[in-house]
């Protein structure tokens, strides 16, 4: 099996093959055919035409000699002689590509479009190029030009790419069939162990554990595509190990990466939280602190690591020690709702209660779906001057959250019924349960790095939503649906209600004295729009740690 190359190459056959004879129009008339079709050449376009082919041998020749620039060169000379030549600006932008120059190449390509616009060649490699910009929407634009002009659309290359492209829209059933189409139809794909990663990624995601494992990790376990090394692909083992569960086997695969990299990072994170996991016990504890330490020394600036070291120092009750952990991780991405939610239960341990109402309505304003930070907030107003009417309503917004929760749904129950005067219950509140450390978490958060082969995945935002997907290929029908109009998917949080009491600034928050303390502010009607002064992107510190005191 081959290995793979840092960035795929498209839908496009070499392009120094089609030189001898290009069935498509160049602006001259082949001399073969003069005899046949439209009147006689003039002496100077026959020269300018043996002029062009000339420099398109000189080209290829160049080209296959590995002197890209000098091929470029003698590519342009064609062009002096014909400026419609389509097999050189073919040429010319697959030596773009090559230099991953995709917007000249793109300039070529919607040249030769424009002279030929049936050529789905020319669309798979325009496809291409939008892909590793980026473009995703002018990515599937092309590729559904290429798949309705190109005769046979049983390419390879064109499926690989628009396996790529549904898999960075986060289209993963698409993703899915069209990587495994590749391979139906071309097993031996120069690219085969590239999808066999790929396709392990996607089926982990999609909780197929087996098929992650069998029919593509450990198929490709030595024989990783590059940039990727062997401990790449057993690190991959390790979490899809975890994620079923199989701690022991976990381990065992970390540690396989550990033997090659006693340093490395993310191997070091996943252990200690593997450890955290697995027991309560204080051996099992310390064992988890000692790999995330280990893992911090190794990489300072991972805001996950120092997240989880928190989370294990707050199983064992040391909270001065939790909260240190946790403010270098919101130092780090001050704009994690999960970091903030576990932020408010340490506030709320230690009885600062204003201070874990901030950092709840930090986490809302961040990602308003989480139910954890409701069910939280309902807590905290219960437990502060027994606000039964505001911690209805966080309750209730967790259950709209989570509607299959029992613990919601019996404390929902009891709250409605001592709000009637139906019950009387002197039981204390329920303490805050955090929230899992990978639950809310942007994608590829807690795993293993995967490797971006050409442009980097979209940041900043949820992707856009993914384009009707091509009719099933089984079919080979030349076409695929009309794309719908669809526009770009709105910020997740685009919220914009009236300001609440939670908008005050949380850098001046401290823990309030009994001598000034008061009702807590009404539960949030919604969350407020991020940013601003007051918002989270201008306050990644926290509050102050005081030590605990008991309210009066």
């Amino acid at each position: 099996m081959a290995h793979t190359q840092p960035s795929p190459t498209g839908g496009v056959t070499p392009h120094h093959g089609h030189i001898a004879a290009h069935p498509q129009v160049n602006g001259h008339l082949p001399l073969q055919s003069q005899s046949q079709k439209g009147p006689p050449l003039s002496t100077a376009q026959k020269i300018a035409a043996l002029n062009e082919q000339v420099w398109l041998q000189i080209g290829g020749l160049t080209e296959l000699m590995g002197d890209l620039d000098g091929a470029t060169n003698a590519y342009e000379q064609a062009l002096r002689h014909n400026q419609w030549s389509i097999p050189a600006m073919n040429a010319i932008a697959s030596i773009h590509r090559t230099k991953e120059q995709f917007p000249k190449a793109i300039e070529y390509l919607q040249n030769i479009l424009k002279l030929d616009p049936t050529s789905g060649d020319t669309w798979g490699s325009l496809g291409h190029c939008h892909l590793m910009m980026d473009n995703l929407q002018e990515a599937y634009t092309s590729y559904q030009q290429a798949l309705y002009h190109l005769r046979d659309p049983k390419e390879p290359r064109l499926w690989y790419g628009i396996g790529i492209l549904y898999d960075r829209y986060g289209s993963l059933d698409h993703a899915e069939e069209a990587f495994s189409q590749v391979m139906r139809m071309a097993p031996d794909f120069e690219k085969a162990n590239e999808i066999y990663f790929r396709l392990g990624i996607i089926y982990k995601q999609q909780q197929k554990f087996a098929q992650s494992l069998e029919q593509c990790f450990k198929y490709i376990v030595t024989d990783a595509p590059r940039p990727l090394t062997e401990e790449d692909i057993w690190f991959q083992i390790g979490h899809v190990h975890e994620q079923q569960k199989d701690f022991e086997s976990a381990q065992a695969a970390y540690r396989r990466v550990l033997d090659h990299d006693p340093n490395h990072a993310k191997v070091l994170q996943q252990l200690g939280w593997l450890h955290h996991q697995q027991s309560n016990n204080y051996a099992s504890q310390e064992k988890a602190i000692e790999y995330l330490e280990k893992s911090v020394s190794s990489d300072n600036g991972d805001a996950q690591s120092w997240y989880l070291l928190g989370r294990c120092y707050m199983s064992q009750a040391k909270y001065p020690k939790a909260y240190e952990a946790y403010q270098q991780a919101v130092y780090r991405d001050g704009r994690n709702p999960t970091f903030w939610c576990s932020i408010g239960v340490l506030y709320y341990q230690i009885n600062q209660y204003r201070d874990a109402l901030d950092a709840y309505s930090r986490a809302i304003r961040l990602n308003p779906y989480i139910s954890e930070v409701w069910y939280d907030l309902g807590t905290l107003y219960e437990s502060c001057n027994n606000q039964i009417a505001d911690a209805l309503d966080a309750y209730g917004r967790a259950a709209d959250l989570d509607p299959t929760n029992v613990h919601i749904k019996a404390r929902l129950q009891l709250l409605q019924s001592q709000l009637s005067g139906s019950s009387q219950s002197n039981a204390p509140a329920p303490q805050p349960q955090d929230v899992h450390p990978q639950a809310y978490q942007a994608p590829g958060v807690g795993a293993p790095p995967a490797p971006q082969w050409g442009a980097p995945a979209p940041t900043g935002g949820p992707p856009p939503q993914a384009p009707a997907p091509p009719r099933q290929i089984a079919d080979w029908n030349r076409g695929i649906n009309e794309i719908q109009s669809q526009a770009q998917a709105q910020a997740a949080n685009g919220f914009d209600p009236p300001a609440s009491a939670l908008d005050r600034a949380a850098s001046g928050a401290t823990a309030f004295s009994p001598a000034t303390r008061g009702p807590l502010p009404p539960a949030p009607t919604a969350p407020p729009a991020p940013g601003g002064p007051n918002g989270p992107a201008s306050a990644n510190a926290l509050p102050p740690y005081h030590r605990p005191f008991s309210p009066p």
